[in-house]
């Protein structure tokens, strides 16, 4: 039964109710005046649909519109897509994470109009949302993060009692593929090009030896020879790396970049960075799917054939468990080698540690190596 409450100066109406799990749920209504007589006669009309409230259904009563009856208050799909995006802001949900949702919502608000009510979506409005993602060209990679976005936000306020039930939305079956990295040869060719900056092929060459997420220099600290990455990295894992000299003056000059010269003016250095990159990929023939990510994918495969163990190389890449780390472990090795020809599996510290490597020998197969290709990048 709907009580009678007061807060500072005015009166609420409070009703309160056990869930299908026996949890106490409880809502607030104000009544909209300092007197409790007023207040008694507006409890009387709360009360009148107080099995309604406990459904999840919302009302305008007399009080607080201009009407002279109380009228259903429908939850529309531009306030839900609203309220849910500044919830996860307030979580400290990761900004780019949040950037993803952003744009899996426009497409939904898109199809359904901002003022669709939130509880009559249904399973159809889910297939023509697919079919929407489709004709814009998506992958199925990108359908899913759009529908795992959707189905979030719905389950969400299908816990907190605004919808009734959600919609079945499920993922599309992808089969799994060996992780893309570029090969020795391609690497060579990006750093031959003359059109690209000797700076853009220092951080490209920082990349591929670190295994950086791409924002993750933009975030991290240097500390000595200690590259200190924060928790709101990807998985939300704080994790160190040592860097050699050669590389600790790359991030030296990165950061300048970043925090005092050109990047610095950009919106997003990192978008700049990968389309860059994306380009040099063009430029040398490579395949199209080929990107700036799989620099970080050649990290990881360079330090299984160097035989590194598994656990060390996710805890410099910051995998959140060794099974997302042992993918790499499972490509054919035997072929991946091939295009690796002049990487030497000795370094010359006699450490595993790829991050801490200060020269290493010149097969004869190809220059690529470490310091090699430093000194064809220096300034």
């Amino acid at each position: 039964m709907a009580t009678l409450s007061k807060r500072g100066e005015c009166w609420y109406a409070r009703v309160q109710w056990r869930d299908i799990n026996g949890r106490m749920k409880g809502k607030q209504i104000s009544l909209w005046t300092k007197k409790r007589k007023e207040a008694l006669v507006r409890l009387d009309e709360v009360k009148n649909h107080e099995s309604d409230i406990k459904k999840g259904t919302s009302f305008k009563f007399p009080w607080m519109s201009d009407k002279p009856y109380t009228t259903v208050s429908l939850y529309k799909l531009d306030d839900a897509v609203n309220q849910w995006l500044s919830a996860r802001k307030k979580n400290k949900i990761r900004e780019k994470t949040i950037e993803i949702n952003r744009l899996s919502l426009k497409y939904f608000i898109e199809l359904l109009g901002k003022k669709r009510p939130l509880n009559s979506i249904n399973n159809l409005d889910i297939e023509n949302y697919e079919s929407l993602l489709d004709s814009k060209g998506h992958s199925d990679t990108t359908v899913n993060i759009h529908l795992r976005t959707v189905k979030s936000m719905l389950r969400y306020y299908h816990k907190v009692g605004k919808m009734d039930c959600v919609p079945l939305i499920e993922q599309r079956k992808i089969d799994e593929e060996d992780p893309i990295y570029i090969t020795n040869d391609e690497f060579q060719l990006i750093i031959e090009l003359n059109w690209l900056d000797k700076f853009y092929k220092r951080v490209f060459f920082f990349y591929r030896e670190t295994g950086l997420r791409l924002r993750e220099p933009f975030m991290s600290i240097l500390d000595g020879d200690w590259l200190d990455i924060p928790t709101k990295s990807k998985n939300h894992k704080s994790r160190s790396i040592e860097l050699t000299t050669p590389l600790a003056m790359i991030y030296a000059e990165l950061y300048a970049w970043c925090n005092h010269g050109y990047g610095s003016s950009l919106v997003n250095p990192g978008d700049h960075m990968s389309k860059l990159f994306k380009k040099a990929l063009r430029c040398i023939g490579a395949d199209e799917n080929k990107r700036f990510h799989s620099l970080r994918h050649t990290f990881a495969v360079r330090m299984v054939l160097q035989r590194v163990p598994i656990y060390e190389i996710m805890l410099m890449m910051g995998h959140k468990t060794v099974t997302t780390t042992e993918r790499y472990a499972k490509m054919n090795l035997k072929r991946v080698k091939q295009d690796f020809s002049s990487l030497n599996r000795n370094w010359s510290n006699g450490e595993n540690m790829p991050v801490k490597i200060q020269s290493m020998k010149n097969t004869g197969v190809r220059p690529d190596s470490y310091m090699q290709t430093l000194r064809k990048i220096a300034v």
